[in-house]
């Protein structure tokens, strides 16, 4: 019996595989990772202000940084990281005084015989710590006192001559004026690119405020705020007070990371096979360095490129073909000016044979790094303000708003208020208080209509949308209302609210039916209509961003009994009206419920009318008939 109820089951066929399916695109973030994320967010923020003013507060406070730009300079010569004991090149002209020639061999340093080749990389500083051949050379090389020390040199001929250079800033000070450069933007040409920092900032604040939890938008910001806190001046900064080079390292590569991460993605975070490998190449950075890492960070910039040209020749609509235009051309711009930047430091200096091809290789990586952070701020901030990132708009015009009143209140304290304190203390001298008093009180009127008219000139100027939906629809509700059929009506209505909110569709449901709709079908609103479960807190406005069809749905209210729904969608980007929209929505629900049932009022009249006068028309032919039989 068993064994004739195993054979059925023997033969059953085997149940269809799962296979694993990758999500259309990146989901958002959720509450916890969220609150994760924005502490993170915060951190690095706080770390992109206080490193680079902590770095340029050190870097003008330190005048020797100008030798740390061209390693052994400060003896008045050039070495490499690999071999410290060959000149590579003579840095000013006292080391020509002093009898130094390229192609010489540092054989001792205050007698202290030095090895055949001696590497200064930071493993072998640290391998070698207690090697008094190390200690001398480390002195020399990166000391900061100004002091003669003998040298033992070997020729090229094999020579031994003994030479006493004198340490110091000195040296490479006169190779720059030699070559007209001033040794002052010497000093800063390796940092140019924190001119860039304050719009970077604000890039990045814009991405991450325009939709916290949309995850490449926050991945982009996060990337921008970790690359202005790991590159220099910070990161000279962090590691004066005494971060290990390690985290300094790995802030770097999380940047770059990140990085690709959002070029990758950009702008709406599809997901690809292609793109998910990409994603997985983009950690082996952490475990490059040197040549290796800057030739994989670009192949990986370069491909992350060619995608975003793959999806701007894809991409349907015109707003994003811009917004990816755009885009595109921040990420062209940092891919090859970073590469041109590596090239110059550190291969072309390395190679250098002379101090004016390492001085041109200096000035070249500075200022194409700089270039690389304006063309990829430039860039991002058309994309953002310009495309599809709609509450950049409303970010810019809070921005605008509180630098205009800032500079508004500090010109009525300056004046009316000084004024009046002036005024009256020389008329009452001893009214010292009385005269703070009146002044604060003139100023405090004076002010309160200032900020009412600086808030509407910037609203007017950043939101025209949001003034379109605040002020000129109920005006138009109530022109139309009165002549317009209730189609022609709610027509204009979802027409203007669509294009306001940027909403990719609207519809109105009136009694349990679909009445108009907007840029989608009236049978797939009656089908989410039928799953719809309103909230029981009986709000104006139901906001429910979960909901990809309709985030927000209006209540209108025609009359005591009767109950109607204004319903819109989310933008093209999936992300919802804001805040100062959502708000204007809720204040147009009474105007809108009026004029609907007005609307619907004229239209039962009608309605009423045009029974009334095909009952007469139908009384009338029956008279007619009667009429004529008789």
């Amino acid at each position: 019996m068993t064994a004739q109820a195993a054979a059925p089951a023997a033969e059953a066929p085997p149940p269809p595989r799962r296979r694993f399916r990758l999500p259309e695109r990146v989901p958002p973030f959720n509450t916890v990772t969220y609150r994760i994320f924005s502490v993170i967010w915060a951190l690095a923020l706080a770390l992109a202000f206080i490193g680079p003013i902590g770095g340029l507060y050190q870097r003008y406070m330190a005048p020797e940084d100008n030798s740390q730009l061209v390693l052994g300079s400060r003896a008045g010569f050039a070495v490499s990281k690999q071999d410290a004991t060959h000149i590579r090149f003579r840095v000013g002209p006292f080391s020509k005084a002093a009898g130094i020639r390229k192609g010489d061999d540092i054989v001792a340093i205050y007698g202290i015989p030095l090895p055949d080749k001696m590497p200064v990389t930071e493993r072998a500083l640290q391998e070698h710590a207690d090697d008094p051949s190390y200690i001398v050379m480390r002195n020399l090389l990166f000391g900061t006192e100004q002091l003669p020390v003998p040298l033992t040199l070997r020729g090229s001929d094999g020579a031994i001559k003994d030479v006493t250079i004198t340490t110091g800033e000195q040296h490479i000070n006169a190779a720059a004026l030699d070559r007209g450069f001033s040794p002052t933007i010497l000093s800063f040409i390796d940092i140019v690119q924190v001119i860039f920092y304050p719009f970077l900032i604000w890039a990045a604040w814009i991405l991450h405020r325009r939709n916290a939890r949309d995850a490449v938008s926050s991945i982009l910001s996060l990337a921008i705020l970790l690359m202005i806190s790991a590159e220099l001046p910070s990161s000279a900064f962090l590691a004066s007070i005494g971060v290990p080079y390690r985290m300094n390292a790995a802030l770097y590569d999380l940047n770059n990371v990140l990085l690709i991460a959002g070029i990758l993605l950009f702008p709406h975070g599809r997901l690809s096979l292609r793109r998910v490998l990409l994603l997985c190449a983009a950690p082996v950075l952490l475990f490059l360095k040197g040549i290796p890492y800057n030739g994989w960070l670009i192949g990986l910039l370069i491909i992350g490129v060619l995608i975003q040209i793959r999806s701007l020749r894809a991409a349907e609509s015109s707003d994003l073909r811009n917004q990816i235009r755009w885009a595109l051309f921040g990420f062209t711009g940092l891919a090859l000016f970073r590469a041109i930047s590596y090239a110059a430091d550190p291969v072309m200096k390395a190679a250098a044979g002379t101090f004016s091809i390492q001085l041109a290789a200096e000035v070249t990586a500075g200022l194409t790094l700089g270039m690389s952070v304006l063309i990829l701020q430039a860039g991002l901030l058309v994309a953002l303000i310009r495309y599809r990132l709609y509450d950049a708009e409303a970010i810019i015009s809070r921005t605008a708003s509180i630098a205009l009143l800032v500079v508004a209140l500090a010109a009525v304290i300056a004046g009316v208020m000084e004024g009046i304190i002036t005024s009256m203390q020389s008329i009452y001298p001893d009214a010292e208080t009385e005269a703070a008093m009146a002044g604060a009180i003139a100023a405090t009127v004076i002010f309160h209509p200032l900020h009412d008219r600086i808030q509407k000139w910037v609203e007017r100027r950043f939101q025209k949308g949001l003034i379109e939906i605040r002020e000129e629809l109920p005006e138009l509700m109530r022109d139309t209302r009165d002549s317009a059929s209730l189609g022609h009506f709610l027509s204009e209505v979802l027409t203007r609210l669509k294009d306001g909110f940027h909403a990719t569709k609207a519809a109105v449901i009136l009694d349990g039916e679909v009445q108009q709709t907007v840029g989608i079908d009236a049978v797939e609103v009656q089908r989410w209509y039928g799953s719809f479960k309103p909230n029981d807190d009986h709000e104006t406005l139901d906001c429910t961003p979960e909901d990809h069809t309709f985030p927000l749905r209006l209540r209108i209210e025609t009359s005591a009994d009767r109950l109607g729904w204004l319903l819109i969608g989310p933008r093209p980007d999936g992300s919802i009206a804001g805040s100062d929209e959502q708000e204007a929505l809720e204040k147009i629900s009474g105007t809108l419920g009026r004029s609907i049932r007005i609307v619907m009022a004229r239209r039962e009249e009608k309605q009423e009318l045009l029974t009334l006068l095909d009952a007469h028309g139908q009384r009338i032919a029956k008279i007619e008939c009667l009429l004529k039989v008789q």
